[in-house]
Order: structure tokens, then sequence, then C-alpha cells
């Protein structure tokens, strides 16, 4: 090696070049030991002797001692680097590497997510991912939702984002305004214990209005379970929200202060009765700040549900109330992934059960 090429740097997790291996074959015909190219080139002897094993073949050569003896071979053998031959076994070790794509291998997996996502489920690749996961559907073809994502972008699978209803339509978050109108209690008022989302029996409700402005759609939305109700109350008046609570008080009677203790709306006009609503029922009303629907996140996910079966712009004039039902129990049974992939329905049942046990 020229002085030009020596270096005293010490090579730190490189793979061996090919000029490397054409030193090690020449040093070897020199008769130089493993532990000298080792010196010479700054590598580990370890590296040093994986690669003379990588790329020696056997050579074969007629024996000058040869005899009418049984005892003495016609042939000599002998290991010989060759820096060629280490080089190819090196690029076709390389091609090995990696993990490689479970797409083919997960092929069961693979088809039921589409199903759920395609099918009238219309799941997101979560929720069917992980349901299949948390009930052991696929044993051994597990993969994540990022996983499968990078497959839709890569086109390996049948869903596209097109497919994807949040995907496509998922806008930034504005910046908050704030307005005067001040209709009850703040949600900074609301005791913070809630924002945990462990304590059954804290709502979020929110308005739907359809087509032309006419209609008007109610929600509620218990924040623990993402159980869900859906009222069709026909008109944005102040005292429809209270019909809604009149007649929930009156389906649960005695357990209504256990299942319904705060309800937290936006600052919609509809909403604006907040002393009606609290009026002799034991439930706290509380309002989101102005143009932050980030803080009943629960309830707008559900709502955008909602909307997949009654879009934006559609009339809600034929809606009836086997319709809602249908809708809500779409909802109720879906699997999420907060919940351990768990429906909100189930979780709901057992509420009710321990609230009615107490």
């Amino acid at each position: 090696m020229s002085q030009e090429e020596y270096s005293m740097e010490r090579m730190k997790r490189k793979h061996l070049s090919e000029e490397e291996r054409k030193i090690i074959e020449r040093e070897m015909r020199s008769g130089a030991s493993k532990a000298g190219i080792a010196r010479l080139l700054h590598r580990d002897i370890s590296t040093i002797k994986r690669e003379i094993k990588r790329g020696s073949v056997i050579q074969r050569k007629e024996n000058p001692y040869a005899s009418r003896n049984p005892k003495v071979p016609d042939y000599l053998e002998k290991m010989v680097y060759f820096w060629d031959a280490g080089q190819s076994a090196y690029l076709r070790n390389r091609q090995k590497c990696g993990a490689k794509n479970k797409v083919i291998a997960c092929a069961e997996q693979v088809q039921y997510v589409e199903a759920k996502i395609l099918g009238k489920e219309k799941w997101s690749p979560d929720a069917a991912i992980g349901f299949a996961k948390a009930n052991g559907l696929f044993p051994g073809q597990e993969f994540s939702t990022k996983t499968f994502y990078n497959w839709i972008d890569d086109g390996l699978v049948r869903v596209k984002n097109i497919d994807l209803l949040l995907k496509v339509r998922r806008k930034p978050k504005k910046p908050r305004r704030e307005r005067k109108r001040v209709m009850g209690k703040s949600i900074e008022e609301r005791p913070s214990s809630i924002d945990a989302r462990e304590d059954f029996g804290h709502w979020e409700g929110d308005g739907m209005v359809g087509k032309g402005r006419r209609g008007h759609l109610i929600s509620l939305v218990e924040r623990k379970t993402g159980a869900g109700f859906l009222f069709n109350v026909a008109t944005r008046e102040s005292n429809k929200i209270v019909e809604v609570l009149d007649m929930l008080q009156q389906e649960y009677k005695g357990c209504f202060n256990a299942i319904f203790k705060t309800i937290t709306f936006d600052n919609g006009p509809e909403f604006s009765d907040s002393d009606g609503m609290e009026n002799g029922r034991g439930t706290q009303v509380y309002y989101a700040h102005p143009y932050s629907s980030y803080e009943r996140g629960i309830n707008e996910n559900w709502n955008g549900i909602v909307r997949r079966f009654i879009p934006k712009g559609k009339s809600f004039d034929n809606l009836k109330q086997e319709d809602l039902q249908r809708i809500c129990h779409y909802i109720n049974t879906m699997p999420r992934k907060r919940l351990g992939y768990r429906t909100p329905l189930d979780l709901w049942n057992e509420a009710i059960r321990h609230i009615l046990a107490a």
C-alpha cells in the first residue's frame, strides 16, 4: 500500500470493499498472516477470517509425488481465497438482508381487513386490524396499522386512499377565535378529573343541520365508553334539547343522575337554555370554547361517522326513527382502538349493569 493510500483512521461498522478484498487476495498469495492483513486494513482479525472463509474455493492440482501406492492421492486439494468469489458471496448475502414484505404471508388477514373497509361495515384500517388482533383471528399473520397504510400507498392491497373516509378530507386545525357570547359555565369550570375519561356519566353534545339549514339532529356521546344517541328534533329551538333530556330522564328514572352527570355542548343557539337543561336534574351543563371543536373530540368523531350515512347537504325530511337506530347501532358496535378494540355498546352495558346493581 502506497503512502498516499495509508490512513491511521480505523474503519468502523463498514462492510469490506472490493478494493480491500483484492488486497486480502494479494497478501494471502504473498504469504502474509491473517493477523498481518487485519493490521494492514485496520480491521478486526475475526472480520478477515470470516471473509477468507467466505471467499475461499477448493483448488485441485496434480500431485507431483503420485505413485502406484494407493495411499498417495493423484490430486492435491487446497482452499484458496479469490477476491471475486468473496465479492459475489457478499452480494448474494446482501440480497437476503432486511425484513421482507409480509403482504403475501398475511394474505388471509389482508383479505379480512379489505372486506371490513370496503364492505358494508366501512371500518377504519385500525379498527379492522385491531379487532382481528384482539380476538386472535389470524395468529402468526399480525401486522401494524402503519404497515397497512404503507401497503395502501404502495398499491399492494385493494384498498385505496380514496376509500379511507377521513384520510382524504382531514384539514389542519384552525386557530381558535374568541367571541363574546357566554351562555353558561365554561369548560374551564368543569372538573379536571373528567378529562381523563375514567369516570362514566360525562357526555358531549352537538347538533347537525340538514339541507338548506332545515331539519336538525342532536347527538349525545358518553366520553368514557364512546356510546351515543341520535335524536331528530326538526328545529334548532333551544327547548328541543330540554325535551330530549326530559325524555331520557323519564326513560332512566332514578338512574338518570348516575348516567348523565355532566354534558359539554358547543356554542350553538340550540343549546343556549342551560337553566332548562339543568333544572331539577342534577346534571351540570358546560360549554366548550368557541371555534374549539377539538374540546369535544369524541362527539366530533361520532358525528363524522353519522355523516357517512347522512352526508352534508342531504335533507332530513325522510329520516325515520328506525334509520337513526340503525346508524346508532352501527357506530356503537364498531370496535375502537382506545377501548382495546372492544365496542362502545359492550362498555355501556357493563356500566349500566354496575349502576343498577349499586
